[in-house]
């Protein structure tokens, strides 16, 4: 039960109430220091323990230094991104943020030096001095923070964490929000993406008396194309076979943008940054190509550009670099589609772990972009406390600046389901009041291109076994979970206001105790099996491939942002004050379909159902599968770009409530 134990001991981040597990008392700590809060993660237990890193092992940090006036910075951020409010879309520059709220350079060499009388090696200070870049062995960063680094054993890695919280000398510590790089998290921060899986291989088809597999079909380039028999189930023995891959004519048509498109509202004047680890070598040429070979044309000169952060490292814990490549392309080529005026601008992290810190740190401290389209993230909420309130503080400089951050929601639902947490939780970022957390559906489009219906994304798979006769399913239909849209209630934020009057107490108050952040905020295509189509170069050839994910639903839905941004005097910013006022026919509601939707893979090997995500569920109004739903084209656009409101019911804002 998450609140009525963990939140005792949250802290105010500015007015955002944030849970910090595991603070360490006053009497945990030596006299002359204070302990970094939430800087154990909870998975640094003594039953996780599996030994300890080598002393001479180096190892980087960052060091986050508080905002001054935390609190002012966050009131500043809600008033200028709610509707109603006498700031409303007065946002500030980067410079002018800094001035009010960013560390000083006296707070900067206090802590620098303290690093440095250390033996600790200082390599940088991010821009707007909000941390500094440091490395040690585990020996010095033992002794300068009293870490008692130790190895733990957590989802299938060997992760370093402090076993205890950090501590500072109270004049440096008192500057200090979090030391990030000390507990070791990148591998448990993932792109959201998603390919189809046909279960060809599991299906069982040997047998001294085989049932006969029906004869293959062909996999459908619009909903219901092409059928597959399969055994009876939900009352039918025909079923759709599933999409080949939508393209970008057929996403634009299906959301109702396709018009606005054509008769200018495109994204221009707009800049979508694209956030991910590493960078592909041959993006630019792909992009390109994928946008001629759909009807849209080469990219104008400037249109595309790269920022890369080098030398690349940490390959091993992310990853690798192809993972990440494949993300790359499906989120370029989706917001491209969806506003092919916008301008994009490709951010590469140098890892996933501190490296995407740095990469958001850039784009808010150059305003690189009015819009930021993240499809990755943490599974669940389970990481150190204080590197939550670090990104927390990024978030709400982007807010005040007019930049608005989108993050998917995650692909295993409820996390607690598909193995990867304890219990039930969203993902973070996706979870921060400050961003907005794209959900995910099933999307059917007509022959016409046009917009058939919507199910909340939760794939559920059954196997078909051949070895009978006659064949049956493995496990009855639904079968397996195999991926769906993450979200729930957050054990980390307080409810939002802009979520208040909109979000139903049922999630808003699931744990008990006071109500909470509930994910996602909207939705958009996720479901791999009504997926789009991606072009990327593997092994030296241009490859079409269908990918899906929250890490589609987060770049169309940035894309059509951005068309929403093109007729407004300021930008949209921070959206989530605005969307949660907008009128009803804003949004698709995506609820429940009468009757189950499912398709079969073309060879007949399983039967794959919708809106079954985990423990998590659509229904009518808000949900937490897919927000207050998908973008409803035209209507959409016109609500955004005027900013108008007062069908939901919300109040906007952000703030929460002090513990």
């Amino acid at each position: 039960m998450r609140h009525t134990l963990i939140r005792r001991a949250a802290i105010a981040v500015g007015v955002s109430a944030l849970v910090l597990p595991f603070a360490a008392s006053a009497a945990q700590a030596a006299p002359t220091r204070q302990a970094v809060s939430g800087s154990t993660p909870a998975w640094a237990t003594p039953a996780n323990r599996a030994g300890n890193p080598s002393s001479s092992q180096r190892v980087d940090v960052q060091v986050f230094l508080k905002l001054r006036n935390a609190a002012g910075a966050e009131r500043f951020a809600n008033q200028v991104s709610t509707p109603g409010s006498k700031q409303y879309g007065k946002y500030l520059t980067a410079k002018q943020f800094n001035a009010r709220y960013a560390p000083t350079a006296d707070n900067i060499r206090t802590v620098r030096n303290f690093l440095r009388q250390q033996g600790l090696t200082v390599s940088g200070v991010g821009q707007g001095n909000r941390y500094v870049e440091a490395s040690g062995t585990v020996a010095e960063l033992n002794k300068a923070f009293g870490a008692d680094l130790h190895t733990y054993s957590y989802r299938g890695h060997k992760l370093r964490a402090p076993g205890k919280q950090a501590t500072l000398p109270a004049n440096v510590g008192n500057l200090v929000l979090s030391v990030n790089g000390l507990a070791q998290t990148g591998p448990l921060r993932t792109p959201f993406h998603h390919k189809v899986v046909s279960n060809s291989s599991t299906a069982k088809t040997r047998s001294a008396a085989p049932s006969a597999a029906p004869a293959p079909a062909q996999c459908s380039n619009f909903w219901g194309e092409h059928n597959q028999t399969m055994p009876q189930a939900y009352g039918r023995t025909e079923f759709p076979t599933y999409i080949c891959g939508y393209g970008t004519d057929q996403l634009q048509t299906a959301y109702g943008v396709k018009k606005a498109i054509a008769t200018g509202t495109n994204g221009a004047g707009t800049t979508i940054a694209i956030v991910d680890a590493y960078a592909s070598a041959t993006m630019k040429a792909d992009a390109d190509k994928y946008a001629v070979d759909n009807g849209q044309g080469h990219y104008a000169k400037g249109q595309y550009s790269e920022k890369v952060f080098k030398p690349f490292d940490m390959q091993d814990e992310c990853g690798g670099e192809d993972g990440w490549n494949g993300e790359e392309a499906i989120d370029v080529e989706a917001a491209h589609a969806m506003a092919p005026g916008a301008t994009i601008k490709y951010v590469g992290a140098k890892n996933c772990d501190t490296g995407l810190d740095a990469a958001l740190n850039w784009i808010i401290q150059n305003h690189a972009a009015n819009i930021v389209s993240d499809s990755w993230g943490n599974l669940g909420e389970d990481i150190p406390a204080s590197a939550v309130a670090a990104e927390h503080t990024i978030f709400v400089q982007a807010a005040a600046e007019g930049i608005g951050m989108y993050f998917s929601s995650g692909d295993n639902g409820d996390e607690v389901t598909a193995g990867n947490t304890p219990s039930a939780q969203p993902d973070f970022p996706a979870s921060d009041p400050f961003v907005t957390a794209v959900g995910g559906t099933s999307l059917a489009v007509g022959s016409d291109n046009s917009y058939g219906f919507e199910t909340g994304w939760g794939s559920t798979r059954a196997v078909v076994d051949y070895t009978q006769d006659p064949a049956a399913y493995s496990q009855a239909p639904p079968g397996e979970f195999y991926g769906g849209a993450g979200g729930g209630t957050s054990t980390l934020f307080d409810q939002p206001a802009y979520q208040k009057g909109v979000v139903p107490a049922s999630l808003s108050q699931q744990y008990g105790g006071a109500p909470a952040r509930v994910v996602p905020d909207v939705a958009a295509l996720a479901d791999p099996y009504t997926g789009m189509a991606v072009g990327r170069t593997i092994d030296g050839e241009y490859t079409l491939e269908t990918w899906g994910g929250t890490s589609l639903a987060c770049p169309l839905f940035a894309g059509i942002q951005a068309d929403a941004s093109q007729g407004r005097s300021t930008p949209i910013g921070f959206a989530n004050p605005l969307m949660y006022q907008l009128k009803a026919g804003a949004f698709r509601d995506v609820a429940p379909q009468r009757t189950p939707v499912a398709v079969a893979t073309p060879s007949g090997s399983s039967l794959v159902t919708f809106d079954r995500d985990s423990s998590l569920f659509t229904a009518p109004g808000y949900d937490n599968v897919t927000g207050v739903g998908s973008p409803n084209g035209t209507s959409y656009l016109a609500a955004a770009a005027g900013g108008s409101h007062g069908g939901h019911g919300g109040h906007g804002g952000g703030h929460h409530r002090h513990h």
